[in-house]
């Protein structure tokens, strides 16, 4: 008997695992890969916690830097992301496949703050699979390298390449070494000389960035949660404990068969 109640333990607990599906499942495919002043990670709703260089980035994961801070994100098709102080970007979904590199998929959120970036190939195969969202616009990326920022309203200037910025009002295009501006959500973004862009607006920490495709290292995500989010890691405590119970009640019932 006891055997028996030690199996049951075994399937319950395997069984709670299974119950949080693909998201335990989704491994890291970013990293941090500089950090400097006081910037935070969290992933989902979960607590901030401090983020230190190397610690992997999963979907739903987002990064916050404070005043004089910065940070740089690599991912493994080699995208390469500065965020600039006081900026707040969300990994909403990234999924990239080297030997299937059609299959690609990248949506980042823009909540607050400002950000460099040069894409790698995750665009190689497919010019869509790759975006930016914004309380004002949706960037959409061409392979290129250019800088957003996030001051209500939204400027943008490409430096190589191309994007578009997509809202209510339409779908506007800027080309390498223009600058451009969204005032609203409802608002066409518009071309600007870079003489009406504010002092600053652009002004970025001095890290280099290298579009190369990137091994994602074995460190912590960001926010100090295990990979794929508090379902994952709630279902293993909820088996765990329950196989311990389980476990627990067959030994009691043996010691009280033995008196």
């Amino acid at each position: 008997m006891l055997h028996i109640y030690r199996f049951l333990a075994l399937v319950v607990g395997l069984a709670a695992v299974a119950v949080s599906g693909p998201s335990f499942a989704q491994r890291a495919q970013g990293y941090v890969q500089e950090v400097g002043g006081n910037v935070t990670g969290q992933v989902g709703t979960g607590q901030p916690a401090n983020v230190e260089k190397g610690q992997t980035l999963v979907n739903n994961a987002t990064v916050t830097t404070g005043p004089q801070s910065f940070a740089v994100l690599k991912f493994e098709d080699g995208t390469a992301v500065l965020l600039k102080e006081n900026t707040s970007f969300q990994v909403q979904h990234y999924t990239y496949n080297p030997k299937a590199p059609e299959n690609a998929n990248a949506i980042f959120n823009l909540v607050r703050g400002g950000l460099r970036m040069i894409t790698g190939l995750v665009t190689s195969r497919n010019r869509d699979a790759l975006k930016v969202a914004t309380p004002l616009a949706t960037i959409g990326i061409r392979g290129t390298e250019f800088m957003a920022v996030l001051v209500n309203p939204l400027y943008l200037q490409v430096i190589n390449g191309a994007i578009t910025a997509t809202n209510a009002a339409g779908t506007v295009a800027f080309s390498a070494g223009q600058t451009g501006v969204v005032t609203s959500s409802t608002t066409l973004g518009s071309l600007i000389p870079v003489s009406q862009v504010p002092p600053g607006v652009f002004q970025m920490p001095n890290v280099p960035l290298t579009p190369v495709p990137a091994t994602i290292p074995s460190g912590t995500p960001v926010g100090g949660t295990i990979a794929g989010g508090g379902a994952a890691a709630t279902a293993i405590a909820i088996g765990v404990a329950a196989g311990v119970a389980i476990f627990n009640s067959s030994q009691n019932q043996s010691s009280t068969t033995h008196h």
